[in-house]
């Protein structure tokens, strides 16, 4: 063995790196041992399977975090290996030395002969990566440089920590007030990084030596500090390896040696700690009993430090054994008690003692002073054999023994406590009191009162019984006293909603629904009154919770509308919220003039107006039409588009009235009379034979005469008279009643 990195778990175990078997031992707190990690072979193999077939190279450090996540520092393959649930792999570096990926994933860092670990309150592991003259901390699986710029040497006290020279950082320790401690070994000091991320020198005056003990470590010589350890008190260990020493930094800064004369040699099983000889320790722990133990390399061997001030070998790795004796004295349920005793070598065995039967933990108890004793609440009527067993503390192996004892039973009363719950809701919790119990077994035995009323149970009264449960539970037999408490269900409380639609109109019925709902379970029976402004409109019978009614011919305006239940045998009555409800006046709609509401044109031309038509109120969703009258004779008119859903918007439409070429309106009487007195002669002509000739003959006469009298007109004459007509443009349209709607407008026309 060539111990170089221990570590312990929360359980006390204890985990060895062995450099020179290239595995990772573990050693229980009951002396057992076995290899976690590492077939013995020197190399690099095995990442995803179990760690006990890898191999390692050189293994130099190990620390066990609060879940049982073991990580080694495989120093040889430039990793760090972690082994989870008995698998390996690679948690940091790629195995090839140098150094590369801070900020990155620290799977894809290269590491420089990482020798130690240490991990802090968060998880955090920090690193040593000794041949970058650094100190690296993983995170969340990234890898970043805390402390060091990667030049050997000694500089930056007072500054950043990743500004500082460091020469040959060997060990590494965070204590519980987040300071991290660096084992600075071939400037022969121990530094210290701040909360604040400032270094400086903790202990060591930079030149090789020893002494100062009893002083400021500061001002205290080292020769080769390497492996760290800080205890529950934040009390600093280090081992002092070229003067073959562990020394304690104590928490107001005095240093003084623990272990080691200062001689180099072996070191015998039970040696006094501070006259020992030891040959370069260079690891150290402390347990969670505040026993250090140091890795002591050349004497191929791990010692811990008794509170007796000598040095042992962990149990396991010596031929100690430890003795138990149980006794158990016989008694009524809940007096029993075991009282243990444990002897062993050296001086008197810590940790803790259990007492369990057939396999089922009674309890538990620490040791004091080597003896132990242990109440027994929950052993049943009868006779036990109980097996008492010693876990262990690391230095003292493991023990058992065994003791009888007879146990009789105890009688209970139990009294439940009436209770009220309304009809719908979960069975509440009952409660009530047990008479009987044994006051120091009052944790381990429960009773549970219950009723047989079923899942919505009726509205009335029903009796409550009372069970026991819990682990001494079976040592007791239960009856209910003549007064127990009954459960009352009473009706349950109910909220009722009432939905009326998103639009309403004056004049159009207005449809309500109605909502009455439990707040427990159920669905409520009965009828509901709809009321507007108090004042009851409708009753309805509610199915399955819902009902809904109509006013016929609400008012325009805000209506405050409400629902009241009127309750059943199960459900208390209530009254919904007030819902104002605006009720608009029906959809009209507009019809207006865009332009010039007159024109005047010359006849057989056509005149065009434009027209619009809007809504009132609220969209008019109905088709308007229109129409005209007032035209002049012969004239026509057609719109465009001829009809028009306005909606919430502004439809445009075009009237055109074409009139005609000639009219009757325009003529003078002179023409008048020719017409007539040509027609007079057509008629009398057509008596004889010779009509046709004559017929001719009057015309051709009419014609002068009738030419001749239109071309004597005066200039004025001349002049056509403007005629002007009133059109009436109607719009008709059907609203939302069914109701058919007419608007109209005036244009004048003016034709020549």
């Amino acid at each position: 063995m060539r111990p170089t990195g221990v570590s312990y778990d929360a359980a006390d175990d204890l985990f060895i790196a062995d450099t020179a078997r290239n595995q990772v031992f573990e050693v229980s707190v009951g002396g057992a041992i076995s290899i976690v990690a590492g077939n013995g072979t020197q190399g690099f193999a095995g990442d995803g399977g179990p760690a006990a077939a890898a191999q390692l190279n050189a293994p130099m450090s190990v620390a066990v975090a609060a879940d049982g996540t073991l990580y080694i520092a495989d120093t040889g393959n430039q990793r760090i290996r972690v082994v989870q649930n008995g698998n390996i792999t690679t948690f940091a570096g790629t195995g090839i030395g140098g150094f590369t990926g801070d900020g990155g994933p620290a799977t894809a860092a290269a590491l420089n002969h990482p020798v130690a670990l240490a991990l802090d309150a968060t998880g955090a592991l920090f690193v040593c990566d000794q041949g970058n003259e650094r100190v690296r901390r993983i995170s969340a699986g990234q890898i970043a440089t805390i402390a060091g710029d990667g030049v050997q040497g000694f500089a930056g006290d007072g500054g950043a920590a990743i500004s500082a020279e460091l020469n040959d950082p060997s060990g590494v320790a965070v204590s519980s007030d987040g300071r991290i401690f660096i084992a600075d070994t071939n400037n022969q000091r121990v530094r210290v990084i701040g909360t604040n991320g400032i270094v400086s020198t903790f202990a060591g005056t930079g030149v090789a030596g020893i002494s100062g003990d009893g002083g400021p470590a500061s001002a205290a010589q080292l020769s080769r500090p390497t492996g760290l350890a800080v205890d529950t008190a934040n009390d600093l260990f280090i081992s002092d390896e070229n003067n073959h020493r562990l020394r304690r930094v104590a928490s107001d800064g005095t240093i003084t040696t623990v272990t080691g004369s200062g001689r180099q040699g072996p070191t015998a099983d039970g040696a006094p700690a501070l006259t020992s000889t030891q040959n370069q320790p260079v690891g150290a722990a402390v347990s969670t009993f505040g026993w250090p133990i140091i890795a002591d390399i050349a004497n191929h061997s791990v010692q811990i430090l008794f509170v007796d001030g000598r040095l042992y070998l962990p149990a396991g790795l010596s031929t100690r054994t430890t003795i138990l004796t149980a006794t158990a004295p016989n008694a009524v349920y809940g007096t029993a008690q075991s009282t243990i005793s444990i002897a062993g070598n050296p001086a008197t065995p810590a940790g803790f003692v259990r007492i369990s039967d057939s396999g089922t933990p009674l309890g538990s108890a620490s040791l004091n002073q080597g003896n132990a004793t242990i109440a027994l609440p929950y052993l049943g009527a009868g006779t036990h054999t109980l097996t008492a067993t010693y876990a262990g503390d690391g230095l003292h192996p493991s023990a058992s023994g065994t003791t009888s004892i007879a146990v009789s039973p105890a009688p209970v009363t139990a009294t439940a406590a009436g209770a009220t719950m309304s009809y719908g809701a979960p069975i509440p919790s009952l409660t009530g009191t047990i008479t009987g119990v044994l006051p120091q077994d009052e944790s381990n035995v429960a009773v549970a009162f219950a009723t047989a009323a079923p899942l919505l149970a009726p509205v009335g009264s029903y009796p409550i019984s009372a069970t026991l449960s819990g682990i001494a539970s079976t040592n007791y037999t239960v009856s209910s006293s003549a007064n127990s408490g009954t459960l009352t269900i009473v009706p349950a409380a109910t909220i009722a909603t009432i939905a009326p639609p998103p639009v309403a109109y004056a004049t159009l019925p207005l449809q309500m629904s109605a909502r009455v709902v439990s707040t427990t379970s159920g669905t409520p029976t009965g009828t509901v009154q709809f009321l507007d402004s108090g004042n009851v409109i409708a009753t309805a019978s509610l199915v399955n919770g819902s009902a809904s009614a109509i006013e016929l011919n609400p008012s325009s305006g805000n209506h405050s509308l409400s629902v009241s239940y009127s309750g059943d045998t199960n459900f208390r009555a209530c009254t919904s919220a007030k819902v104002i409800q605006a009720v608009s006046v029906l959809p009209d709609f507009t019809v207006g003039i865009a332009g010039n509401s007159q024109q005047t044109v010359i006849a057989g031309s056509s005149a065009t107006f434009g027209l619009t038509v809007g809504s009132q109120g609220a969209p008019f969703t109905g088709a308007v039409t229109l129409s005209a009258n007032g035209l002049p004779a012969g004239a026509t008119v057609s719109f465009s588009p001829p009809a028009v859903v306005p909606g919430a918007s502004t439809a445009d439409v075009t009237m055109t009235v074409a009139t005609p070429a000639t009219t009757a309106l325009n003529t003078t009487r002179r023409p008048e009379l020719a017409l007539a007195t040509v027609a007079a002669v057509f008629l009398l002509m057509l008596r004889s034979r010779r009509g046709l000739p004559r017929l001719l003959g009057v015309l051709a006469i009419a014609g002068l005469f009738g030419l001749a009298g239109c071309g004597a007109r005066t200039a004025s004459e001349s002049v056509l008279p403007v005629r002007t007509f009133a059109i009436q443009v109607q719009a008709t349209g059907t609203n939302l009643a069914g109701n058919v709607v007419v608007h109209t407008i005036s244009v004048t026309l003016g034709v020549e």
